[in-house]
C-alpha cells in the first residue's frame, strides 16, 4: 500500500484499532488473485467509505469480485480518475 493511501486510512478512520484493519484488509485485497490497478482500487475504496466501516467493508467486498465496479460506483473509472485520486490523496 502507497504511504498517501495509508496516510488516508489514517485520515479517514481516526480510531487507530480500525485503521489498522481497514490497511489490513485492503492489503490483503491487495496480494489477493483479483488485485488490479491496486493503488487506484485501493484509493478509491477509501474514498468511497468516507470513514464508514460498514460502507468499506461493503465495497471492499465488491472489489473482489469486480474491481471494475469499484472503479464505477467511486468515480475512479473515468478518464478523469487520475486528477480526481492527486487531489484527494497527493501526488506520487
Amino acid at each position: 500500500m502507497s504511504p498517501r493511501v495509508r496516510a488516508r486510512v489514517h485520515r479517514d478512520f481516526p480510531d487507530p484499532e480500525i485503521a489498522a484493519v481497514v490497511i489490513e484488509l485492503l492489503e490483503e485485497w491487495g496480494r489477493s488473485s483479483v488485485a488490479w490497478e491496486v493503488d487506484r482500487v485501493q484509493t478509491a475504496i477509501v474514498l468511497f467509505a468516507a470513514g464508514d466501516v460498514d460502507r468499506y467493508l461493503e465495497i471492499l467486498e465488491e472489489a473482489y469480485w469486480d474491481y471494475r465496479d469499484v472503479l464505477m460506483i467511486s468515480g475512479f473509472g473515468d478518464t478523469g480518475w487520475k486528477k480526481l485520486m492527486e487531489a484527494a490523496i497527493g501526488s506520487e
